[in-house]
């Protein structure tokens, strides 16, 4: 999917993970050290799950394509597609 699209679903767990941390220290009795340690792992995961959704597509045109085969080397131009995602 684009990125564009997903950055509600980003947006949507950052703000989760910011409430989740203030509601933790409220109750924790304000526990910095490891509300921060939360809030970290959460954004972590809420940041990898978004830019992994990401999908990459690209198109190639005159592209020079040099080769070898059993019979020789192999030189020519060519179209070509692709997509694909981040991992």
């Amino acid at each position: 999917m684009p990125l564009s699209t997903a950055k509600v679903g980003l947006e949507l767990q950052i703000r989760t993970a910011l409430e989740e941390a203030v509601n933790q220290a409220k109750s924790d009795g304000d526990n910095s050290g490891e509300v921060i340690a939360a809030l970290a792992s959460k954004l972590a995961t809420a940041i990898n799950t978004y830019t992994t959704q990401a999908v990459v597509q690209v198109t190639l045109v005159n592209t020079a394509v040099v080769g070898g085969s059993p019979a020789g080397p192999v030189v020519g131009t060519g179209i070509g597609a692709g997509s694909g995602i981040l991992v």
